[in-house]
């Protein structure tokens, strides 16, 4: 299965004819491209632009939030969601009992029992932690009394399902002293009583152990550059610009860098379903305490995410998600110069925006603060390529109305930025589009394994938007040799293939051999990241994935003098673990080792491409993407 898990801005819609059909139509598009390029600095550009889609009506004039807390909205959407429960479509009650979560107010009845119903939904959906999560958050939310020992009852059932057999027998005794306030007859609260006694009792389940798997950066860290490896380096090439580069040989399974995201943002397929600040899936989180589109796993994540930005973001996002132009790459480079601002207030922003403007430093140096490149500085997300001298006039004109809209939607949201600032505020967000356009990254979430989903089984749904300074170091390979995946908002960069020292690690921008005809992957790597793509699968005109497969067997060549019937074993085995793992008989977790051992022998003594290679590489991505729960990130 493959997954182009780089959601990048291939394609502008028409939605971008709403900033220049006007120049269109009256015959001026050329003057206002010329006058436009003629202008000496980036600042003037901006205000420029600015100042022209303000007189042609084309930016927004009222900006507020039009999705606010609603109890009486709340209680149609949970009577709607109670039909679906007691029809037993457990999954779509599930999806409305969330949204009645987010509608209703934080304080009142109607958000207690949503809050209540929806653990309901994921108990018959078998999702004992995140119902158990919602039960706590109900009962700490006052659920009447007189009900309470329904959710107690509720939360020993899970603990019995979970193999927590001592913590469920505990819950038993909280369970009974709530069961005795409940407005029943004593017949009916002896027969629950002895109906729990005897889930209890007959229980066979053993204690589960849910022992994690630790995520260690081979080596330890850079010293300079602590997102990545020891082993990994940076390095300046004239025709690539910067790269990462390893110092030793490495192999396939080798975690070569743990990154942070500067700064996210989640697609909008996602907004119900994940933490707007961290992009975990939860089932069970908590609501903005002002909109009703975003969702967090706990208060922590809420706090953080509302002192980065979603203070300004709450009363901009239906605005600024309805207006032409305005998707999660757009969100992404606004965020990260909301972020920004809050974390340095908007005069020293401005003050390091012009230092870094007019910096001249060694060009591996950019983004060095104190001999250090930190992923969560300004400093290193600020210095990324944007490729501006590479754009057409056509493309640096709607980047600025862009940054023209976003200035506007913010001062309409309360964000005071002086007259004589706005120019410097324009030309770095049109830089950030600029540098999101060229270094975002995408995540997505695996299908999901169980007998139910939020989506369609098949699909890796798209779940955030990301800007990471180490990682959009990583240059493009159509054939790459180290993957991404998602760990809970944290991304880990594994080897994919083995890596001899001084190579440099390639990434995929989302267009592999394998899956996109070369004609294709040149066209969209020149319009979207301004070169001409010369790897070796390039080169060797390497054919795709549908073809590979229709090839002989006898096509397969060996280089090397090993014995063929080690390979054929080997090849055995990696195809009966794929049957296993196509068959939902094991997640494939405790063959990852033979498998990157199977990927290294291939690597090491057959002809590429060949089909088996990419089998291997691909049911090693599957795995990873799917067992990501099954792994915790030691601190580096």
């Amino acid at each position: 299965m493959f997954c182009d898990f780089d959601m990048k801005m291939f394609n502008r819609d028409t939605n971008d004819l709403f900033y220049t059909d006007c120049f269109q139509k009256n015959g001026t598009m050329g003057e206002v491209y010329v006058a436009f390029a003629k202008l000496p600095t980036a600042g003037d550009k901006f205000l420029y632009t600015y100042n022209l889609l303000k007189k042609y009506e084309r930016l927004p004039i009222v900006c507020k939030l039009t999705n606010p807390k609603n109890n009486e909205k709340a209680r149609k959407i949970r009577a709607d969601a109670n039909v679906k429960f007691q029809n037993r479509d457990y999954t779509s009650a599930l999806y409305e009992y969330n949204k009645s979560v987010m509608t209703a107010k934080i304080d009142s009845q109607d958000y207690v029992l949503a809050l209540a119903n929806r653990s309901a939904a994921l108990y018959y959906l078998e999702e004992y932690e995140a119902c158990i999560h919602d039960i706590h958050q109900a009962l700490a939310k006052k659920y009447p009394t007189e009900l309470a020992y329904k959710l107690y009852e509720r939360e020993v059932k899970c603990l019995e399902h979970m193999g927590k057999t001592s913590q469920a027998k505990l819950k038993f005794k909280e369970f009974l002293t709530h069961l005795s306030q409940a407005l029943l007859s004593k017949e009916k609260k002896k027969n629950i009583e002895m109906q729990i006694k005897k889930l209890l009792k007959e229980t066979n389940k053993k204690e589960t152990n849910n022992e994690l798997n630790v995520i260690k950066l081979l080596g330890g860290s850079n010293k300079n550059i602590p997102a990545l490896s020891k082993f990994v380096k940076m390095k300046y090439s004239e025709s690539m610009g910067r790269c990462l580069v390893v110092s030793s040989d490495i192999n396939p399974g080798d975690v070569l860098a743990i990154e942070k995201p500067y700064a996210g943002v989640l697609r909008r397929e996602s907004y119900e379903h994940n933490c707007q600040n961290c992009f975990k899936r939860c089932l069970s989180g908590i609501p903005c305490l002002k909109c009703t589109l975003v969702i967090y796993c706990n208060e922590t994540c809420r706090v953080q995410s509302y002192e980065s930005g979603h203070k300004y973001e709450c009363s901009i996002f239906s605005t600024f998600n309805n207006w032409p132009s305005m998707d999660h790459m757009e969100h992404l480079s606004l965020y990260i110069f909301l972020k920004s601002v809050c974390n340095l207030g908007l005069d020293k922003y401005i003050a390091t925006v012009h230092t870094l403007n007019a910096e001249t430093t060694d060009p591996m140096m950019r983004g060095f603060n104190n001999g250090k490149y930190l992923s969560n500085q300004f400093y290193s997300v600020y210095t990324l390529e944007g490729n501006e001298t590479k754009r057409t006039v056509s493309d640096l004109f709607l980047r600025h109305c862009y940054a023209a809209v976003m200035v506007s939607i913010m001062k309409l949201a309360g964000l005071q930025i002086p007259d004589h600032q706005l120019g410097t505020v324009g030309q770095s967000l049109v830089h950030i589009i600029c540098a999101v356009s060229s270094n975002a990254h995408g995540i997505t979430q695996p299908p999901n394994r169980k007998t139910w989903s939020l989506v369609h089984k098949n699909q890796f749904m798209p779940v955030a938007s990301l800007l990471m300074p180490v990682l959009s170091l990583l240059n493009h390979h159509c054939d790459p040799n180290v993957v991404r995946h998602n760990y809970n908002g944290t991304i880990v960069l594994t080897a994919i293939q083995p890596i001899s020292k001084d190579s440099q690690l390639f990434d995929n921008y989302g267009l592999l051999y394998a899956t996109h005809p070369k004609e294709t992957r040149h066209q969209i790597l020149k319009n979207q990241y301004c070169f001409r793509c010369q790897c070796s699968s390039c080169e060797g005109n390497w054919p795709m994935y549908d073809v590979l497969c229709n090839q002989p067997q006898s096509a397969c060549k060996i280089l090397t003098d090993i014995n063929p019937h080690v390979l054929e074993k080997s090849s055995i085995k990696l195809y009966e673990i794929i049957d296993e793992i196509k068959a939902n008989e094991c997640d494939g977790l405790q063959y990852i080792q033979f498998l990157y051992s199977h990927l290294k022998l291939l690597h090491n003594n057959i002809k590429r491409p060949m089909v088996e290679y990419c089998d291997c590489q691909e049911t090693i991505k599957e795995i990873l993407y799917s067992t990501a729960n099954k792994f915790i990130i030691e601190d580096y």
